[in-house]
């Protein structure tokens, strides 16, 4: 029948399923996560170049990208608008968040050389 195994993460036995008799590593979550980060990074080591993006190969490309975005705008110039207006206080948010934190990187934090005269 069927035998028990010990998992290759947690050294726990268990019982392989009936529809994976190969089964090396148990079903709890934990072990489950770990096989499956192994394998991505397994995978990404056998294909060191799958995430290489076409431009470092090609110089045209980004001019390519770069023209269909300006096309693109000018057939829906309405839309930039409409989405601004739709979402104008998630936008303010993130612009008052974004401000701070270049002006704490800049040093301006309390208004800058200006605002001590």
């Amino acid at each position: 029948m069927t035998e028990e195994r010990l998992c290759k993460v947690c050294a726990k036995p268990f019982i392989a399923n009936k529809y994976r008799p190969n089964q090396t590593v148990c079903s709890s979550l934990e072990c489950q996560y770990n096989r499956q980060l192994e394998n991505m990074k397994k995978w990404r080591d056998r294909n060191p170049n799958y995430f290489k993006y076409k431009e470092n190969q090609d110089s045209s490309w980004r001019d390519t990208c770069r023209q269909r975005s300006l096309e693109w705008r000018k057939k829906h110039q309405e839309y930039l608008k409409l989405y601004r207006e739709e979402h104008r206080e998630r936008h303010r948010a993130y612009m008052k968040n974004y401000m701070r934190d270049y002006r704490k990187k800049k040093g301006l934090a309390g208004g800058g050389e200006s605002a001590k005269s």
